[in-house]
Parts: C-alpha cells; structure tokens; sequence
C-alpha cells in the first residue's frame, strides 16, 4: 500500500542540475573598473546525483556582481609601474639595474627643493614683516644731523627731562653723521673738540623726520708771518702750517704759538685771539748774514755738518749765535773755524787757505835729520845715488833718507825779508839766517799768476826792506861745496800771501 507523503519535500519537483536554470549575464563594467572573474559554475558531470531517500543539495548560487577591491587601490597600478619602468628603463638599458636608486634619488631632489621653495618664501615673509616693523618703528622716532664749523668735534645730545623724571642716557655720535632712533621731544646738544670750550645748543627732534641743526664753535682768526718765511707754526704738539699762514678758526683768548726753522732756535708767541677779529703778528726769528771768502776761491764751505756752497759764499739769513764751520779744498788743509752771528749783523771770514799749511821751520828740520861731523864716518849709499841723492852730490850733516820721507815734497808757508827778487823768473832770494845747526838761506819761484801781485810791482826804495809771506812746496834741501857753510830751502810754486 502506497503512503502518501503530504511533506513540503515530497510536494516540489527535485531539481536536476542539468536542467537549473541559468542567470543570465550582466553587462561589463566600464573600463575604469574591471571586477574580477566569476567562478564558473560547476558542470553536470562533477555535480553528483541525490541519492533517492536524500534531499536534493541546493546548487551554489552564482556570483551575484564583480569581487570588490580595496579601497584606494586601482586594480591594474602594478602593471601601469611596471609599463612606467619598462618606458624609462628598457630590459636591455644598462641602466636597469640601478633604477630604483635614480628613482629615490629624484624624488629626495624634489623634497629638497620643494623645502628650499618653501623656506625662500619664509624668509621673504619674515623680512617683509621686519620691514615693516622698522618702517613703524622709524615712523614713532626722530633723527638728528648736528653741523659745526669744527669737523673734527664731537656730538652728544641729551634729551631735556621732565623735572619729575629721570635723566635719560646721553646719545654720542660723529658730526654730520645721524643719530637715528631719537624718542620725540628736545634735546640739549653738546660738541666737544679738542683744545676748545664746549659749544652748545637745543634742538626739537618730531618723529618720522630727520631734523639738521648748526652749532658752531666761537672763534677769531690769526694772519701769520715770520721773517725769514717758512717757518713751521705749532699750536702746542698740533702743526697749524708754515708761514705765511692764515688760521681761520682759534678759539678766544690767550694763544700760545711756537715758530721753528730747520736748524734754528724756536720762537714762542702769545698773542690774544678775539671773536669773529683777524688779527695779525709777524715774528722775526733772529738772524743775520755770512760771508765766506777763501784764497784760492772754491772752497766747499759746511755749516753744522750741512754743505751750504762754495766760496764766495754769502748767506743772508742765518740763525743768530756761534757757528762752527768747515771749509774744505783739494790740496789745503781742512780748515775748522768759527763765526759770532748777531742779529741784524753781518759776519764775515776772509780766509787764506795757505796760511794753515805748516810753518817752514829751520831748525826743526835740522835737528829731526842732523848728523854731526865725523872724519871716520863715511855717507850711506842711498844718501849719495837713488831717489835720496842731492842735487850738487854733497852729502855731510844732513840724513838725506830721512829728509826725503819727512819734510820734502810738502807745502810749507814761510816770512821772511827779501833780499833780491828776478821779475822775469819770479825767483826771490831772501836774507841769510842762522840757527843753532848752521846758516842757510831760503829761495822761491813764484807762479804766473803770483808774479803779478801788486806788491811786487813798486821798486824798493833805497833801504827799505820787503817782507814777504807765501807758501808753496819744498823740494830741495843742499848742503853747500867749501868753502861755504849756507844749506839752501827751495821752494816751488809759490803763491803770496797778504
């Protein structure tokens, strides 16, 4: 007997996968987003019978729509990097292998010069605003340009307090230079300056302005000259100028001024200097005029070490006092002497530079050369042949070698009464004399120039007696032949002096 099932189960049809309906395709998404594949559906074959007393197992129902992606994230990004990657770095580019660092390094240089943009643009900003906190702050203060007629003062301006307030601190600065900065209001002005009174003066300084003000020292001015000019003008250790010298600016009163000179004594003055007056003083340092004559002409003249020219030599402005001098010329000697030069005086020395040669002293030549007589002694071979021989071959009681190294070929100047004198030669003979080694007598041969002295141009009178007084170069002593006992002086190249 057949039951009837009257449960839910038995009352629907089973259903055969094979004939399961199928879902029908929805259309493709748009490119921009592409959803996964759907799993496909399982085949008749793999899906196995229901056995007859099992219920039949539901089918798995198909995907309804595409699989999401994550949030943010495009499905296809690693293809298109590595599309990107390939573009910049072909498979056989050998700089594929080091693209990753080229890629970092790109993108640390953009970081960096996006920071260096931003802070440019931080730093224009923070001047911007500085600026305009120094345009506000000058806009509430003042500046002041003090100008006097003394550049070299200096500026300190005060700001005139409230008698219920504390003084405020001084502002110091150079003239004509500005004191920025000024908190509005007035201010009392003070220039200092070296050897001069404080000059003063008030001043309103407005803010956002810039205020100049004049405050001149009082002061007179000074017309100098000296005599002789070019005298240094010192205002203590300050230089003021050599004269003549105009000094614009002094302060009133008492000056004391010094006046030098190169090699002089220094002058003092004290003059009195009035306000807005020019006065004038001339200082005579005193002085006086040099004369130097030298026979010969010629002669360098040295005054305090200093060469001041060749004679004849005038100078008219000399440093009153005692002055050494030194006068010099080939073949004389150097002579030191000196000169008293007064004030508005004039000196002068008339020098014969032949007269400073040695004397020709007789009897010092004898006794520095004399040789008794002795009949045993017999003349020594340089006395009598070579450069010691006499003239005349007598050789007796002077010592001919020494005679030749200490006395001959020397200048000598000599006086002494003339006895005879030959114009055409210039030959003069003087008297015979006599000391304590024997008799000798002295002759001279005057130059060209020295013949035509005045003084042996008027014949002797009848028992009047000339002497003479020259100088000029001993080359010869002689002993006499017997029976004379007179050794002869001869001197060359004579020159007279007066």
């Amino acid at each position: 007997m057949e039951k009837n099932d009257s449960s839910p189960s038995r009352n629907k049809p089973v259903l055969n996968p094979a004939n399961a309906p199928v879902p029908a395709a929805k259309p493709a998404p748009p490119p921009a987003f592409k959803p996964a594949a759907a799993a496909p559906a399982p085949t008749p074959a793999a899906t196995p019978a229901a056995a007859p007393n099992e219920p039949a197992t539901p089918a798995a129902k198909p995907a309804k729509g595409p699989a999401k992606a994550k949030p943010g994230a495009s499905p296809d990004a690693p293809g298109k990097a590595t599309a990107f990657y390939d573009r910049l770095f072909p498979v056989d580019s050998p700089q594929r292998k080091s693209g990753p660092i080229i890629i970092i390094a790109l993108v640390i240089i953009v970081l960096l010069l996006s920071k260096c943009a931003f802070s440019s643009v931080s730093e224009k900003m923070a001047a911007a605003a500085q600026v305009r906190a120094e345009e506000k702050h000058i806009q509430s203060t003042g500046v002041l340009v003090v100008k006097s007629n003394w550049p070299e003062a200096v500026v300190e301006a005060t700001p005139v307090a409230a008698p219920d307030r504390t003084a405020a601190e001084p502002v110091k600065g150079a003239l004509g230079e500005p004191l920025p900065r000024l908190a509005p209001g007035k201010y009392a002005v003070t220039l200092h300056a070296d050897g001069w009174p404080d000059a003063r003066g008030e001043v309103d300084v407005p803010a956002g302005k810039q205020t100049e003000t004049t405050i001149n020292f009082k002061s007179g001015s000074l017309r100098l000259d000296s005599d002789p000019t070019g005298a240094t003008v010192k205002l203590g250790n300050a230089v003021l100028g050599k004269t003549p010298l105009v000094i614009p600016r002094l302060p009133p009163g008492p000056c004391a001024l010094s006046f030098e000179y190169p090699s002089w004594p220094a002058v003092s003055l004290k003059v009195a200097v009035t306000e807005n007056v020019e006065s004038a003083e001339k200082v005579r340092l005193p002085h006086g005029s040099l004369t130097v004559e030298t026979v010969p002409a010629g002669a360098t003249v040295l005054i305090g070490g200093k060469n001041s020219g060749k004679t004849p030599l005038t100078l008219e402005s000399v440093p009153a006092g005692e002055k050494k001098i030194k006068v010099q010329a080939a073949d004389f000697p150097v002579l030191d002497v000196k000169a008293t030069v007064e004030d508005r005086g004039e000196a002068k020395l008339s020098l014969q530079l032949g007269a400073y040669f040695p004397a020709l002293d007789a009897e010092a030549l004898f006794r520095g050369i004399w040789v008794p007589d002795d009949p045993n002694r017999i003349a020594a071979s340089d006395w009598t042949t070579g450069p010691y021989q006499s003239q005349n071959g007598i050789v007796k009681n002077l010592n001919r070698k020494r005679l030749h190294q200490t006395w001959l070929n020397k200048r000598y100047h000599y006086s002494a009464i003339v006895k005879s004198y030959d114009a055409a030669s210039g030959k003069i003979e003087f008297v015979e004399q006599e000391n304590a080694f024997s008799k000798y007598r002295v002759t001279a041969v005057l130059t060209p120039d020295a013949r035509k002295d005045p003084a042996l141009a008027v014949p002797l009178a009848k028992g009047a007696t000339l002497t003479l007084n020259l100088y000029g170069l001993l080359t010869a002593v002689e002993e006499p032949r017997w029976p004379s006992k007179v050794i002869r002086f001869d001197i060359s190249a004579a020159e007279l002096l007066h």
